[in-house]
């Protein structure tokens, strides 16, 4: 079964600091459907670019490694294996519009686990619906962090 999700939110915070908190990938069992989260490799500017998790897949834990890319406006993220076979990415666009942040989440995720279609598309939508919830949460109150300017840096290539 395939699913898109599409959700566009507003966060009280600076671009960068949006960024930051999305970089805090340790922290991804806070505000995501992840148990477990742990770094593999990161970037020349120490931003992680592969990541092992333990997902919450309807219940039950699924094993998923997961490579992330960074560019000014953009943290798209693919998942490369899973150990139930779940397939798909997406990204977490951020602009700033009219003084504040803008965030564009989408979600594109194939998945074997045998569900009616509208229950599955019903039991996504609120799924990342809770996900933005706790992001937005998340990165309102993630700490200001004093090295963080490089993440938006214009002159930034995506090349570890």
């Amino acid at each position: 079964m395939r699913t898109k999700i599409d959700i566009h939110f507003t966060v009280d915070a600076t671009p960068a600091h949006v960024f930051e908190a999305l970089a805090a990938v340790e922290m991804l069992p806070e505000w995501s459907s992840y148990q477990d989260a742990r770094i593999a490799t990161r970037d020349k500017n120490n931003r992680p670019t592969k990541i092992y998790v333990t997902a919450d897949v309807h219940g039950s834990s699924d094993l998923q490694a997961l490579e992330w890319h960074w560019t000014e406006d953009r943290v798209t993220w693919q998942i490369v294996d899973s150990a139930r076979g779940i397939r798909g990415g997406g990204w977490f666009e951020v602009a700033e519009s009219d003084g504040e942040t803008q965030v564009w989440y989408h979600s594109e995720l194939q998945t074997k686990i045998p569900l009616p279609g509208l229950l599955m598309k019903r039991t996504q939508q609120r799924w990342h619906e809770t996900i933005v919830e706790n992001f937005i949460e998340f990165a309102e109150s993630y700490p200001e962090a004093e090295t963080y300017g490089s993440y938006l840096d214009p002159v930034y290539t995506d090349q570890g």
